[in-house]
């Protein structure tokens, strides 16, 4: 599809229900997204690709962040006043009080004290960067499509900046928490008949006029890479294969050793064509394993592994039949508990791993 001119003294300012949404919560769309500038990981990946990470507090996280006799001692994961204040000024309290962003996680990466990567990099050591994502969480619980119109005019102009700069722009939405209740890939996005001009105009691509959803949206970005990590099954409209196929989006399979049905959702995965994600007790610069076997019953699998900490770009590893696992050592994560945690991720060894459903072994090359 080919980019449109773009005119840079087209009008540029935000349509007015985002910007007040935004304003709401103390978000600006220049800085709703996460990029290399301040990422270590996607710097990696810089010369490939631009990167873009969406980063919202996981799974309960945010119950606990506005919760004032909250029992925990590290102050990432402790009560967050201004949270709590915007909640309370927002009516908005009792939502964020149930939400659950992440509602496939496992004990391992989601409980208390888990190895959650939200806890890692700054969002481990920094409380006004959990406060940010503490804020976007809160303004997708308040109106989750006004929120991802706030996203798409935030993807727009960093998509009109790679094509000017002649490079393609890698996305993820599902940075730290599985999205809005009913999927990004599902979510609606409204855009009126002057919006789409402008649109047009100033970012140089043609989104049709009305509701679209999100991926319909993505979809019309040329440059754009859409891929996420999930740990939805397989099945059913939020799942992986409806992320994949109505979403149009590159997924990889996040694998879950304390699942009780782990490994036999990793065989499942692989075998309609995901890749798997699968974090490792690996230290930095010590050799990986060149593949993994995955055997539940009589169903034995062996994949080739490619490393996952090189760079984020998912969409350039194989999928479909030449399916890979990807390695992903274990972060850092502040004020993990050991006991919970440690079953998240496999160990460095050579032996058969015996998980819940089957065994996981890991495979050096001679």
């Amino acid at each position: 599809m080919p980019v449109k001119t773009i005119h840079r003294d087209a009008p540029g300012a935000l349509p007015a229900d985002v910007r007040q949404h935004c304003e709401r919560f103390g978000l600006n769309v220049r800085t709703l997204l996460t990029t290399e500038q301040s990422n270590a990981k996607l710097k990696k990946g810089a010369a490939l690709a631009r990167s873009l990470i969406l980063h919202h507090l996981p799974a309960r996280s945010l119950a606990r962040a506005i919760t004032p006799d909250n029992p925990e001692q590290t102050a990432v994961r402790a009560f967050i006043p201004s949270l709590f204040q915007i909640a309370e000024s927002q009516g908005l309290t009792a939502q964020a009080l149930a939400h659950n962003g992440c509602p496939w996680m496992t004990e391992g990466c989601g409980g208390i004290g888990g190895s959650c990567l939200n806890w890692s990099g700054h969002g481990g050591i920094s409380v006004a960067v959990v406060a940010a994502r503490g804020r976007r969480t809160l303004a997708m619980i308040a109106n989750p499509s006004l929120y991802g119109r706030a996203v798409l005019f935030s993807v727009l102009r960093h998509h009109r900046a790679a094509v000017a700069d002649g490079v393609l722009l890698s996305l993820r939405l599902r940075g730290t928490d599985e999205g809005p209740g009913c999927g990004w890939h599902r979510l609606p996005i409204e855009i009126s008949t002057s919006e789409a001009v402008a649109i047009r105009d100033r970012y140089g691509v043609d989104l049709p006029a009305g509701v679209e959803t999100m991926a319909a949206r993505l979809q019309c970005l040329p440059s754009l890479r859409w891929h996420e990590y999930s740990k939805a099954g397989l099945r059913g409209p939020l799942g992986l294969i409806a992320q994949r196929d109505d979403g149009h989006c590159d997924v990889t399979a996040s694998f879950a050793s304390d699942r009780l049905s782990g490994v036999r959702d990793g065989l499942a995965a692989l075998s309609c064509g995901f890749r798997l994600a699968v974090p490792v007790h690996i230290r930095k610069g010590d050799p990986l394993p060149s593949a993994v076997r995955l055997t539940a019953g009589a169903d034995t699998v062996i994949c080739p592994c490619v490393d996952g900490d090189r760079h984020d770009h998912r969409w350039l590893d194989g999928q479909g039949p030449d399916a890979c696992v990807v390695l992903l050592r274990t972060k850092t994560s502040r004020g993990r508990d050991p006991a919970v945690a440690d079953p998240f991720s496999l160990a460095a060894h050579d032996l058969p791993q015996h998980l819940a459903d089957g065994t996981v072994q890991l495979i050096w090359p001679d």
